[in-house]
């Protein structure tokens, strides 16, 4: 008897304990750690015109990801640790962690609520615009070519609140924080705060209203105080098409002995989507510059992009050009008139071996000092699964810049072969 009743207690406790274990073992299940080994080569390591150096570097990068991602709520989690040693420029090894955050909750009651976070530790003077990706392309627009530690931290929470199918009201909030080892560069730290509203008045009609206040504090430069505002009308005058005409106004106010202006820019555009896969948009505008005390400019804005997201090839194109603003990077270039072109493409032979290649080119004017470049690039990778737990990874690509200050010129060959181990 006394037998029976330990077996059954036994039973009743692997009940009561099955639930939760289940539970436990489906979220371990979504974690994945990683080792990602590359080796790099580079035949002009700080981007100058003579007295090149190259060298070949090898990162150990360990790291672990998390995803829980679903229609309402999850979160999406890669965290890495890294070191990277130099073969012959030791005195370069330096530790580059880096690590992003990309997460949601949509509530029954109509608040919702987003994270993204993005950090990084480099002293690759090409730096990737935050919160994009590999097959984006898209660098900061700088001039620099120094080989110096920096790290930066993005983070960037929404709330909103959903009363209709595509109608919100919110408030977006960024904080961004750059530090740099750089003798020429300087620290900085910007704060941005962003209201939105968006209505539709029926299935084709609605308008979007944001308006977005900066306060920027930078080490060397002038403090800066920005405003933008923005207003948007769109059309849906098709099931797959839809234009749309905006309106954008910019102030920017800087401490003593900074030079304010504001820039005005109307702005009519289109957004198709050709197929399921494959969607495209375009706009033009023009914008105008007005500064207490310096240069008055104006000129053509454009945006074009191309997307295909076909599980077997994946492509995008984007054309973009007119005028930019570079604040928060090392360099503080302030407002650039500039011309981009960048692209990237993935094909899948089979199930483990892939193909792609990506290429840019841009031309920028700059005021700080006075000089014009003209960028471009092009690469192509190939990856391989041989076990469904190992990638192997080859990169190839080459870089240029040609300026009209010959010290601004550079080449640049880079070959990178990556080995990542996933559980």
């Amino acid at each position: 008897m006394n037998l029976q009743r330990v077996i059954l207690s036994l039973i009743c406790l692997s009940c009561i304990n099955a639930a939760p274990l289940a539970g436990a073992a489906e979220l371990l299940s979504k974690f994945h750690p990683y080792l990602t080994v590359k080796e790099e080569y580079s035949d002009n390591l700080n981007l100058t015109a003579t007295n090149k150096i190259d060298d070949f570097f090898t990162t150990v990068q360990p790291g672990i990801k998390f995803s829980n991602m679903d229609a309402r709520a999850g979160v999406d989690l890669d965290l890495s640790l890294g070191a990277v040693f130099y073969a012959k420029h030791t005195n370069l090894n330096y530790f580059s962690p880096s690590g992003s955050l990309n997460a949601k909750y949509m509530t029954s009651e109509h608040f919702n609520f987003y994270l993204k976070e993005s950090f990084i530790r480099s002293e690759d003077p090409r730096e990737r615009e935050y919160f994009t990706t590999t097959d984006d392309n898209k660098y900061v627009l700088a001039t620099q070519t120094d080989r110096a530690i920096y790290w930066r931290n993005v983070l960037a929470p929404t709330v909103e609140y959903q009363f209709g199918s595509e109608n919100r009201l919110g408030v977006n909030y960024r904080n961004n924080v750059y530090q740099t080892e750089s003798t020429s560069g300087q620290n900085s730290q910007e704060n941005y705060i962003n209201p939105f509203f968006s209505y539709w008045f029926d299935k084709r009609n609605g308008i979007a209203i944001d308006y977005g206040f900066t306060n920027g504090d930078f080490e060397n430069s002038p403090n800066l105080n920005g405003h933008r505002a923005n207003a948007r009308y769109t059309n849906r005058f098709s099931a797959k098409s839809a234009a749309f005409a905006d309106y954008t106004f910019t102030k920017r106010i800087f401490s003593s002995p900074g030079v304010n202006y504001d820039i005005n820019e109307p702005a009519v555009g289109i957004t198709y989507a050709m197929t399921p896969t494959l969607n495209g948009s375009a706009q033009v505008g023009y914008f105008w510059k007005n500064s207490d005390g310096g240069t008055n400019k104006d000129g053509y804005s454009y945006k074009a992009d191309l997307k295909n997201i076909d599980p077997r090839t994946t492509f995008q194109l984007s054309l973009q050009g007119g005028y930019t603003e570079d604040f928060f990077t090392s360099e503080n270039l302030g407002f650039n008139t500039y011309h981009r072109l960048t692209g990237s493409l993935t094909h899948l032979l089979d199930k483990r071996f892939s193909i792609g290649g990506f290429g840019s080119i841009e031309t920028a004017d700059f005021d700080q000092p006075e000089h014009k470049d003209t960028t471009w690039g092009i690469g192509g990778r190939a990856s391989y699964m041989p076990l469904r737990w190992l990638t192997v990874m080859l990169e190839v690509s080459y870089r240029d810049r040609q300026s009209n200050v010959s010290t601004y010129d550079y080449a640049e060959n880079r070959a990178m072969l990556s080995i990542t181990a996933t559980y």
